[in-house]
């Protein structure tokens, strides 16, 4: 096997992190499938030579260590992929306990604050609605945004102290209580309440937790949280137990890389058009009338369009011009020949 391509679904396990299920991932495909290792068959590169291609896996977002659910791992010529899917709405279920924040906004830090719990259940729902749409929202110091080149986190754990980062635009598109547990057990009480929220890309749903506590008048962290959609990928079709696979078991999972953007309208190329694309030659503007699918729509994801061959591979994903309109190449997938990313 010289390639290995495509996207896998994998429902990431709670306690991992999402670098260390694609380390993972690359590990035992590399294993099941040797020739992917640019170390071997390429003997010693000459001074000035072509650097061997190198087989790489990559994400489409990453989840916290505490989280599970939905991991969009990239493979191979998946990883040019990248772009395009990270900036997909998402969908979460998330509990939030109240009574206490904690520096990391979720179970796994130092409680920093406490303050009494809300009366009722009810009196989170009456905040609820304060968060639907379009609002503000100061991500978490213990993130991986960067600031002066390092991500927070790393700077916030090294001991050096961190203002908090300024906050962002982000839009909640639901938000809704589908369950509660408020005093009990008897003996050890707990104050919870469990979301579902359905955001856009970049929304922190720790931070969710901590702004919801405040404004029903409490302090609150993230109890737990699972992501379970990516656009239109559901968790429900994702690998379980990926830390326990094997690379040929993956491989059987992996999706084409045309299945990537599902949602975007497509064209097939004939061969002649396939050669120019590769080429870095920029489509005519009439490919456009032969798009199949949902039609091209405003605002930047929409402005997308796949290429496919005759047999159904992803050539090259195409976008609408910014100020012109006219298609242009915006990543170009590489033929079996030409390396594996």
């Amino acid at each position: 096997m010289n390639t290995v391509d495509g996207i896998l679904l994998v429902d990431k396990p709670s306690g991992v992190t999402s670098f260390a299920v694609v380390k993972h991932v690359r590990q035992v495909l590399i294993q099941a499938y040797p020739d992917l290792s640019p170390r071997r068959g390429w003997g010693v590169r000459p001074a000035g030579g072509q650097k061997p291609p190198r087989f790489k896996c990559g994400h489409a977002g990453t989840l916290d260590p505490l989280a599970t659910g939905l991991l969009i791992v990239l493979v191979g010529k998946g990883s040019r992929l990248a772009s395009f899917l990270m900036g997909l709405d998402k969908t979460y279920a998330a509990t939030i306990r109240f009574g206490g924040g904690t520096d990391t906004l979720d179970r796994e830090g130092e409680t920093i604050c406490t303050a009494p719990v809300p009366d009722s259940p009810e009196k989170v729902s009456a905040c609820l609605a304060g968060f639907r749409g379009e609002t503000m929202q100061i991500p978490p110091v213990i993130s991986a945004l960067k600031k002066d080149g390092q991500p927070l986190y790393k700077l916030a754990r090294s001991g050096q102290r961190v203002p908090e980062p300024d906050a962002r635009p982000v839009t909640i598109h639901r938000l809704e209580i589908t369950g509660s547990r408020w005093g009990v057990p008897a003996h050890d009480p707990v104050h919870e309440v469990d979301l579902e929220v359905a955001c856009s890309s970049g929304t922190y749903i720790r931070s969710l937790a901590r702004d919801l506590a405040r404004a029903a008048g409490s302090e609150g962290h993230i109890q737990s949280l699972r992501r379970l959609t990516v656009g239109p990928f559901a968790v429900a079709d994702a690998v379980s137990g990926v830390m326990e696979q094997e690379g040929e078991s993956l491989v059987r999972a992996l999706r084409p890389l045309s299945a990537a953007l599902p949602q975007v309208p497509a064209v097939v190329l004939d061969e002649d058009e396939v050669t120019a694309v590769r080429m870095g030659r920029q489509p005519n503007a009439d490919l456009l009338e032969r798009l199949e699918g949902e039609p091209l729509a405003a605002g930047k994801a929409g402005r997308l369009f796949r290429m496919l061959d005759g047999t159904g591979d992803l050539v090259s994903v195409g976008k609408l011009d910014d100020e012109t309109g006219e298609p242009r190449i915006a990543a170009v997938i590489p033929g079996q020949s030409e390396g594996s990313a």
